[in-house]
């Protein structure tokens, strides 16, 4: 047995040795795979810089497709016949819907006898106008998105009712000519702006005479050209009367702000609503009446947004958007849908995994499936 032992001494410590080294060696590749399988895909990487999602307060725009138009004017006119005891305005002065603009006085001869049809007609003249203002400032209201429609509605109801109220007065007034006692004034009366708007066409002066259906003045944006957007309900949330409109026509921008909302009646129901907006300016007349505009108007409030680097975002050949995502050190392409750029920021609308990590350079060099070194 010592005799074997002797035999096989110099044998023993060799073969431990190679069993440790073969321990190290299987140990090293069981840890570090990547170092053993894949050290010419190591040689091979692409060096990159990533960085991660970021969020960001973004100005919350709402962007609409308009046109320009010849502005609107709203004529003005008398529905009574008598003397303008006061005018309240002056042209070029911006009045809000409500706003009074003249006074009318009855002439002395019709003060001096009215017939009991004249005061059931000056009633039901009352009536109508308290209607119509009614209207008038809840239509405001309701443009805001500050009512709910039915209450507006039963406005409206209530100026149908007193409508037909005067019209039955008028068709009983007592008196050889109808025609006069539906429009001699008796009393006072004071004319309001039916619209938000600008006087223009102010033809009259405290004193003069004026007979019913005579123009007074007429109310309009003051420009001679305006531009039009389409808006639905949910866009009066976010959009009032002088809200601040960028309109887009080719590579130049000229600043606007909403002078008045309408809705657009289709049938009888509101189908959309109508802003107007007033320029602010219209340098060189670079709007014309047919123009096709883009038009981003400026809500006032803010919306968080995630976006990452312009610069990792490219393009195929059809069009569509990607980006590398870094991935055990594999870069890992992913189509994405973007918005609008801020600075050096792209808005991503599309999902990304959480905490994504965006090659931010040498995207246009790199493949799906590229090995890649992230440098710090």
């Amino acid at each position: 047995m010592r005799k074997i032992a002797r035999q096989y001494h110099p044998i023993i410590p060799l073969s431990a040795f190679l069993l440790f080294l073969a321990l190290v060696v299987a140990a090293r590749f069981h840890l570090f795979p990547f170092s053993f399988l894949d050290k010419n895909m190591v040689q091979n990487s692409v060096s990159v810089t990533v960085a991660p999602v970021r969020i960001i307060n973004k100005p919350l725009w709402i962007a609409r497709p308009g046109s320009v138009e010849n502005s609107t004017s709203v004529p003005i006119h008398t529905d009574y016949s008598g003397i303008l005891s006061e005018i309240y305005v002056k042209t070029g002065q911006a009045v809000k819907a409500g706003h009074p603009l003249a006074k009318l006085q009855g002439t002395s001869a019709s003060r001096e006898s009215p017939s009991a049809g004249s005061l059931n007609r000056g009633i039901a003249q009352e009536s109508y106008d308290k209607a119509l203002n009614d209207v008038n400032r809840y239509q405001k209201l309701y443009e805001q998105g500050a009512i709910p429609r039915r209450q507006l509605e039963t406005a409206l109801t209530r100026l149908q009712q007193a409508q037909e109220e005067l019209n039955n007065a008028q068709n009983s007034t007592a008196g050889g000519n109808t025609s006069d006692a539906m429009t001699t004034l008796h009393g006072s009366a004071t004319v309001t702006a039916p619209i938000d708007g600008i006087v223009t066409g102010l033809s009259v002066t405290p004193g003069n005479t004026v007979q019913a259906g005579q123009q007074l003045l007429a109310l309009g944006s003051g420009q001679e050209v305006e531009v039009i957007v389409h808006l639905n309900q949910n866009d009066l949330y976010l959009v009032h009367l002088g809200t601040k409109a960028m309109i887009e026509l080719t590579d130049q921008m000229v600043m606007g702000q909403v002078s008045s909302i309408y809705p657009e009646v289709d049938g009888e129901q509101i189908s959309s609503f109508i802003a107007h907006i007033k320029l602010t300016d219209n340098p060189k007349d670079l709007l014309q009446p047919g123009n096709s505009v883009n038009v981003r108007m400026d809500t006032g409030k803010t919306e968080n947004v995630r976006v990452i680097p312009a610069d990792s975002v490219f393009q195929d050949e059809q069009g569509r958007n990607f980006i590398f995502i870094a991935v055990n050190h594999v870069a890992v392409s992913r189509q994405v849908t973007i918005g609008e750029r801020t600075g050096d920021f792209t808005e991503v609308t599309s999902a990304l995994p959480q905490e994504s990590m965006v090659i931010t350079t040498r995207v246009r060099e790199i493949k799906n499936g590229d090995a890649i070194t992230v440098i710090q």
